[in-house]
């Protein structure tokens, strides 16, 4: 919290429910929080949650507001959702007409490079590399033709029974000045909507690797404004299903997976449980 907040609160002004807090139970604690008090809630599965919400639950009906911020699984707690119609180690029954799908992966940290080495691993995967540093040329003609280029092996690979990976290329770039980058990152942004869009029309499945290119999935390469939550195929990691009048994709199942979620084997973990037939 020192850090993401520059030193503007101290490490030792947050409160801390250590894991057998939690357990215990932290109502007596919440209760006592004043002032906008920061707390780190330490949690190892499901149920641990599930009794830290219904605290906070108890706690807010008794006039305490809280401010989080969490991962999905909270939410779920908060809600006391029941567990998801699907199991996650059965999410193939959602892939369409037992297609192969098509993998995009955007992020950049290390975790994502990992789980993408393992992946490509895999005989049924075809790895496409999009080699970014083109896109620092001006010429449009050039834009076009790197699309051209990493579409028609997407195409190919689908026609023959296989999954495309696409991947931004590893390598580091500099740049003049923060503006420079940003725009940059546009730039491959859209370059990644547009490989969506592109994509064979009958995948069976898309997963959508990194923050901020799952962002750019649901809002401009699907172009949603309303989808089904399925649940969660790994933790932390979310499935979602595209209306059934979508224009191009109708019930598609999406995975939409953080950059630093998972170990080096989650993202295959997620893309065998979806092919599996």
């Amino acid at each position: 919290m020192e850090e993401k907040t520059h030193g503007r609160i101290k490490s030792s002004q947050v409160e801390r429910f250590l894991l057998q807090d939690v357990r215990l139970g932290t109502l007596d604690r919440l209760m006592q929080l004043h002032d906008n008090q920061c707390v780190a809630v330490d949690a190892e599965n499901q149920a641990d949650l599930n009794q830290f919400a219904t605290d906070v639950l108890a706690a807010a009906s008794r006039g305490k507001r809280f401010l989080f911020r969490s991962a999905a699984s909270l939410l779920t707690a908060l809600a006391a959702l029941p567990p998801q119609p699907v199991a996650p180690e059965d999410m193939a029954s959602y892939t369409r007409n037992g297609k192969p799908g098509a993998i995009i992966v955007g992020s950049h940290v290390q975790k994502t490079t990992e789980q993408l080495e393992e992946l490509l691993k895999l005989s049924d995967i075809v790895g496409i590399e999009i080699d970014v540093s083109r896109l620092l040329e001006d010429a449009e003609e050039s834009r076009s033709h790197l699309l051209s280029q990493i579409l028609d092996p997407i195409h190919t690979a689908h026609s023959s029974g296989r999954t495309p990976v696409v991947y931004t290329s590893r390598q580091e770039l500099t740049f003049a000045d923060i503006q420079a980058r940003l725009d940059f990152g546009t730039a491959v942004s859209d370059l990644l909507m547009d490989i969506e869009r592109g994509l064979p029309a009958d995948i069976g499945f898309l997963i959508s690797k990194g923050g901020i290119t799952s962002n750019d999935t649901l809002s401009t390469g699907l172009a949603l404004t309303a989808a089904r939550s399925l649940g969660q195929i790994l933790p932390g990691v979310s499935v979602i299903r595209t209306p059934d009048d979508h224009p191009q994709f109708p019930q598609l199942p999406v995975v939409l997976f953080p950059g630093n979620v998972g170990d080096r084997h989650a993202l295959a973990a997620v893309y065998q449980r979806l092919q599996q037939q």
